[in-house]
């Protein structure tokens, strides 16, 4: 973000003087260095103030232009951000939703799809995993979007984090209150990875997908500050692998991990570094799965493992 000139209290306009919407549109966008983000920050206190003074709205928008300022990330100032077809709520207890985890998505629905097609004709649901669920990005947009593949699916999102879960758990209701029987095709469980499944999954699974924490230790203090220092460490950070890859420990737990609750025929996407891109391939073969791939970002980076048992 461009430096900006510090605006101390005394300097500010009070809040109660913005009878015009550009006047408080510049002074935001003096705060911040951004007119992008001004606009934003104003267009967020505008929709969620339902009622209240002139004053109050301003100092809606100034507070939070502060927060952007002092180099907290713009989704962690506005509390929600956009993944795909949702709306999220997000804070520092979860990681920002990014465009590479929706290419992911992407993936999997594709996989879906695939198994739409071979599956019987009956009321089977097709049963996904989403592992280190996070905000529910993942498992979310699978249960909005997956049913459009032509058959009725079921989410099992598993995570560690307490704190995790209960944003996943408001995003859920979220999206229950606007689509009513969602709340029956997701369930949220607690635990590590696949500790947090009923034993009655397994081999009954038809896709496994996580974005796992990939940041090799040696790279987490070179990371951009807004990442480092604000979001999850334990949802970013990974040890080494067996393999002696940086940054692989989980994504080898979860590819290895996988092949117990997998169907035959199901499908594994993971999340990784273009850097692990190798080590992860090596990882599925050896766990035995029979189509190995990747795929790539919107960048042409390689960013994910596909893998079908």
């Amino acid at each position: 973000m461009a430096e900006v000139d510090v605006v101390s209290d005394s300097d500010r306009p009070s809040v109660t003087g913005y009878p015009d919407r550009g006047d408080l549109m510049a002074d935001v966008t003096a705060i911040v260095g951004s007119a992008r983000e001004a606009a934003w920050i104003v267009e967020h206190v505008e929709r969620t103030v339902a009622s209240g003074t002139e004053g109050g709205f301003a100092a809606g928008a100034l507070a939070l232009a502060d927060r952007r300022a002092a180099g907290e990330p713009l989704q962690y100032v506005l509390g929600t951000w956009q993944f795909r077809s949702l709306e999220l709520s997000i804070d520092r207890r979860v990681l920002i939703p990014r465009p590479e985890t929706e290419q992911v998505v992407e993936s999997a629905l594709s996989e879906l799809a695939r198994m739409a097609k071979t599956r019987p004709d009956d009321d089977d649901p097709i049963v996904c995993v989403d592992l280190g669920t996070g905000s529910g990005a993942i498992a979310l947009s699978l249960a909005l979007e997956g049913p459009t593949t032509g058959k009725r699916v079921e989410v099992w999102a598993t995570d560690r984090s307490p704190d995790a879960l209960d944003v996943a758990r408001a995003n859920l209701a979220s999206l229950t209150r606007l689509d009513p029987d969602t709340e029956r095709r997701v369930t949220l469980v607690a635990g590590s990875w696949y500790d947090a499944l009923p034993s009655l999954l397994e081999r009954q699974v038809d896709l496994v997908v996580s974005n796992p924490p990939y940041v090799s230790e040696e790279d987490y203090g070179g990371l951009d500050p807004g990442v480092r220092d604000w979001e999850p460490i334990g949802a970013l950070v990974a040890a080494r692998g067996r393999s002696g890859v940086a940054g692989m420990a989980d994504v080898e737990e979860v590819v290895a991990g996988a092949i117990r609750w997998l169907r035959p025929g199901g499908a594994l996407v993971v999340e990784l570094s273009p850097t692990q891109a190798y080590g992860a391939i090596d990882a599925a073969r050896r766990a035995g799965f029979t189509r190995v791939e990747t795929g790539r970002d919107l960048a042409g980076r390689v960013r994910m493992l596909v893998a079908e048992r």
